[in-house]
């Protein structure tokens, strides 16, 4: 495409954009206004050059100005801070709503009510006997799997179990829905509510599946026993799909989910070919360096990620990574030292892998920087968690860095306009 045309086309997206309206999630109407600058240089962070993040641009420029109808898939896989939803939320929002033609449904999701955790707010899980259903974490060292790509489910011995789940931010509106269960003999049947067209079980992504005609709000099926043998039903997490090509995002996380958790999840692979990933980004390290000063493991926590994206490479061998470096953090009401040796540890993944990084450690203020954020009431009083003001100021950092990133690599200047109430101001982040 002529570089002239290509800006010409990007400016009337962004002139389009100024007029488009969409539902914003809580943790993005959190954002606090005016938005103070990060305390560096918001940049994404390449050790060894970008080159590795060129398909994926290219992907997703071919899908914006030149009429490709293909997905685009971005798996952000962590612990707490992605099981909440709220970063996650946020970031799924920024990102489709840069430009015109990158929105894209819901994808991955975990019904964690029925596993007795938190479950994110845009979504509700409903079943007719929640005391019925028992919840493994693959982040417990007492729990047991097998587990697959989500590294949780919810098993339950009940065959009349019923479950629903529904969207309250956008519809769904689904016409394909996975649902994803651990392959056994002695597992129950599926019965998919709706009415749908087409109904199969997958064995190369282990999941039940269904087709409609019309598009479907809520996800609704129930279990069903054909057999004497069937015993159990192990619930390990549900995909909706629909017509429209565009980015999709699919938060997968777990509480208290460390590297090492995930290694236990001997279906990872399989599942993850559901949605094979263009872009992984990593937020696990915030449990891995919960720990007394100077009992973090780096090498062991650096080979952990190696072998993370060995797996994520068997389900696309193109995917890139993006690295998030922890927050600022207390240990147990102290400081937390470990979040330098965090933020150094993704620096030579990302250079040894052809990776970015996106410094949000230092981004907020490095070394202490957690009390002032808790004063300023966009860190939780933990520590360790940031609040829906938090969540919101990372994912509109992350997001901008994203997408100046990516005009830079197309040597297009032009900016989106900021909405006034998201007005800047000099940094007011160190304290």
């Amino acid at each position: 495409m002529n570089s002239h045309f290509a800006a010409y086309a990007r400016l009337m997206c962004f002139m389009i954009l100024g007029h488009l309206v969409r539902a914003q999630p809580v943790s993005v109407l959190a954002l606090p206004v005016p938005v103070p600058l990060p305390a560096v240089e918001n940049v994404l962070i390449f050790p060894k050059g970008d080159s590795a993040y060129m398909p994926f641009f290219h992907k997703m420029d071919g899908m914006l100005f030149e009429g490709v109808r293909e997905e685009i898939n971005i798996v952000h896989l962590g612990g707490s801070h992605v099981q909440a939803g709220m970063l996650t939320d946020a970031i799924r929002y920024r990102l489709q709503s840069l430009a015109p033609g990158l929105a894209g449904e819901r994808g991955f999701l975990f019904p964690f009510t029925l596993a007795r955790t938190n479950n994110p707010y845009t979504y509700k899980t409903w079943t007719n006997d929640p005391k019925s259903w028992t919840g493994q974490r693959c982040s417990v060292p007492s729990h047991e799997g097998p587990w697959g790509v989500a590294g949780i489910r919810a098993w339950t011995q009940d065959s009349t179990a019923e479950v629903k789940m529904y969207s309250t931010d956008a519809p769904f509106g689904f016409t394909h829905v996975r649902v994803f269960a651990a392959p056994s003999d002695s597992s129950y049947g599926v019965v998919f509510g709706g009415t749908p067209d087409t109904v199969w079980y997958n064995s190369e992504m282990q999941s039940c599946e269904a087709m409609y005609k019309k598009p479907q709000d809520t996800v609704a099926f129930s279990l069903y026993k054909s057999h004497p043998n069937q015993a159990y039903f192990s619930l390990e997490g549900v995909q909706v799909m629909n017509t429209p090509i565009g980015l999709r995002y699919h938060a997968i996380g777990t509480n208290g989910a460390a590297t090492h958790s995930y290694l236990k999840c001997e279906r990872f692979v399989s599942q993850l070919r559901a949605f094979p990933p263009d872009l992984v980004i990593f937020g696990l390290g915030i449990n891995d360096a919960y720990k007394p000063a100077g009992n973090f493991d780096s090498v062991a926590y650096e080979q952990q990620y190696d072998t993370l994206m060995d797996w994520v490479r068997q389900a696309n061998p193109a995917c890139t990574f993006l690295f998030l470096t922890n927050n600022d953090s207390y240990y147990k009401g102290r400081y937390n030292p470990h979040g330098e040796i965090v933020a150094r540890c993704m620096l030579r993944l990302a250079k040894a892998n052809g990776a970015g990084v996106h410094d949000f450690y230092h981004l907020m203020g490095g070394a202490r920087s957690i009390s002032f954020w808790i004063r300023k009431g966009w860190a939780a009083k933990d520590g360790i968690h940031m609040t829906r003001a938090g969540y919101a100021l990372q994912a509109d950092w992350l997001s901008e860095a994203l997408w100046d990133w990516y005009l830079r690599a197309y040597d297009v200047v032009i900016q989106p306009t900021q909405p006034q109430t998201n007005k800047r101001i000099p940094n007011t982040l160190v304290p």
